[in-house]
C-alpha cells in the first residue's frame, strides 16, 4: 500500500502545484497550424514523438481542456474531495461548446489528427460522455439533483439528436465519434451507448435506454472471433491496441444487468483476448501496446507501453473484473517503470526510444483516477505473480 499511496501523494501535489492543468498530448501553438490538414497532422505528430517539450509554457497560459478536467473530477469524486470537485466542475461548465443547443463540452484545443482535424469550439463526444459518467456517479453533492437530471438529459440529447448515429436495423446502431468523423470508432460508441442505458434506467426514459441498448448489441456484433475489437472499421485498416480493448468491456461490463439479451460469451472471450494483451516480463506484468499482427495506426508504432494501458489495466481489473495479481504487479509495474518520484509525476509513456519526459496533464489524471480505484477496491500489497504469464 505504501508505494500506492506514496504515487497518490505526489500527483496531488504535482497537480496542485500546476493548478489543475498542464499541456495535454495534443496541443499543439495555434500560429503553428496551416490550412492544410495532413500539413497539421505531421505538424501534430512531431510535437508528440518529441520526449521533451519544446511548447512555450506558462501555467496560466495553457488551455482549459476537457479531459484533463473531466479524468480529475471522476477521480476526486471517488475520494468526494468537495472543494476540488466544484472547482473542476466549474471550469467544465466554463468548458461548454457554443456550437450545440444541448451541453458538449468544446475541444478546448485545435486538434488535427489523423482521422480528423476539429476547432478548440469543435464539441467532443467522448469526454462528453466521461463528464456525464462523473455526474452519475459522484456522491459528494457539489452537484445538486435537480441541475445533475438537467444536465445529463441534456447530453444524452446532444449525443442523440446532434451527435447522431447510424441504424443498422436488427444489427443495432452506432453512435459518431465526432462532429467531422463518419468512419467508426468502436469504443467511443460502446462508452456512449452505455451512458444512455445509464441514464435511461436511472430517470426511466425508455428512448434513452433503448437506443443504448441497440449500440451495445451494435459492439457485441463487431466483436472478432478471438474476443478482440478492432479500434475503427471498415475501410480503415484493421487495428488493435491495449487500453480501447479496456474501454469496451468497461463499458459492456457496466450494463450487462440492464440488456435484454446475453453478452456473457461476448464478455469472457473479450476478457481472455484482453489479458493476452499482457505479458510477463521480468517481476512484472505489463501491457503490450498494440497487437503485433496488425499493423499499427500511426504513432503507436514508436509507443512500447503507454501510461493508459497500465492505468485502465487497473481500473478493469480493481472495478470490474477484479485480479489482485494483476493490479498488485500493475501497481508495481507503474510505480518502477513511470513514476518519476522526485517530481510525483509521471512519464505519460515509454517509447521504443526512450521515456517521454513532458507530464501530458490527461495521462496524470488518468493515472490517478486508476491508482484511487485500486485504492478503494481494495488493492493487495503482497500478492505473488509467478503462477501468471507462464
Amino acid at each position: 500500500m505504501d508505494k500506492l499511496n506514496q504515487m497518490i501523494d505526489g500527483l496531488n501535489l504535482w497537480f496542485k502545484s500546476v493548478d489543475y492543468r498542464y499541456i495535454e498530448c495534443n496541443y499543439v501553438p495555434s500560429y503553428l497550424f496551416t490550412r492544410n490538414e495532413k500539413a497539421n497532422s505531421i505538424i501534430r505528430n512531431i510535437f508528440r514523438l518529441l520526449p521533451f517539450n519544446i511548447r512555450i509554457y506558462n501555467k496560466h497560459s495553457v488551455p482549459f481542456t476537457p479531459q484533463t478536467t473531466v479524468a480529475l473530477l471522476k477521480a476526486f469524486s471517488i475520494v468526494k474531495n468537495k472543494e476540488i470537485i466544484y472547482k473542476l466542475y466549474q471550469r467544465a461548465l466554463n468548458l461548454r461548446s457554443c456550437k450545440t443547443r444541448y451541453f458538449a463540452l468544446k475541444q478546448g484545443i485545435q486538434i488535427s489528427v489523423s482521422l480528423y482535424e476539429n476547432t478548440p469550439e469543435d464539441p467532443t463526444p467522448l469526454n462528453t460522455v466521461w463528464f456525464g459518467q462523473f455526474l452519475l456517479d459522484d456522491e459528494s453533492q457539489v452537484v445538486k439533483d435537480p441541475e445533475k437530471q438537467n444536465l445529463l438529459y441534456s447530453i444524452s440529447n446532444y449525443l442523440i439528436n446532434e451527435l447522431g448515429y447510424v441504424d443498422h436495423g436488427k444489427d443495432g446502431v452506432y453512435f459518431y465519434y465526432g462532429p467531422t468523423l463518419k468512419k467508426e470508432i468502436y469504443n467511443a460508441s460502446a462508452l456512449i451507448s452505455a451512458f444512455l442505458i445509464k441514464v435511461g434506467e436511472k430517470y426511466n426514459i425508455a428512448e434513452f435506454a433503448e437506443l443504448g441498448r441497440r449500440g451495445i448489441r451494435y459492439i457485441v456484433n463487431k466483436q472478432n472471433f478471438d474476443g478482440s475489437w478492432f479500434y475503427a472499421g471498415n475501410p480503415e485498416r484493421p487495428t488493435i491496441d491495449c487500453f480501447h480493448q479496456s474501454y469496451i468491456l468497461q463499458a459492456l461490463y457496466s450494463v450487462k444487468d440492464n440488456l435484454d439479451f446475453d453478452i456473457a460469451k461476448t464478455l469472457k472471450s473479450g476478457i481472455e483476448f484482453y489479458r493476452k494483451m499482457f505479458i510477463r516480463k521480468g517481476q512484472y506484468i505489463r501491457p503490450q501496446r498494440y497487437d503485433k499482427r496488425y499493423l499499427p495506426r500511426n504513432t503507436w508504432l514508436f509507443v512500447d507501453v503507454d501510461s493508459r494501458d497500465v492505468a485502465e489495466a487497473i481500473v478493469f481489473f480493481s472495478k470490474y473484473e477484479y485480479d489482485p495479481v494483476m493490479v498488485n504487479s500493475l501497481i508495481d509495474y507503474l510505480f518502477d517503470k513511470f513514476y518519476r518520484k522526485n517530481q510525483g509525476c509521471f512519464y505519460p509513456e515509454i517509447f521504443i526510444y526512450g521515456k517521454n519526459r513532458i507530464p501530458y496533464s490527461e495521462f496524470q489524471a488518468w493515472i490517478l483516477y486508476s491508482l484511487y480505484l485500486a485504492k478503494e477496491y481494495k488493492y493487495e500489497n503482497s500478492i505473488n505473480i509467478s503462477e501468471f504469464c507462464k
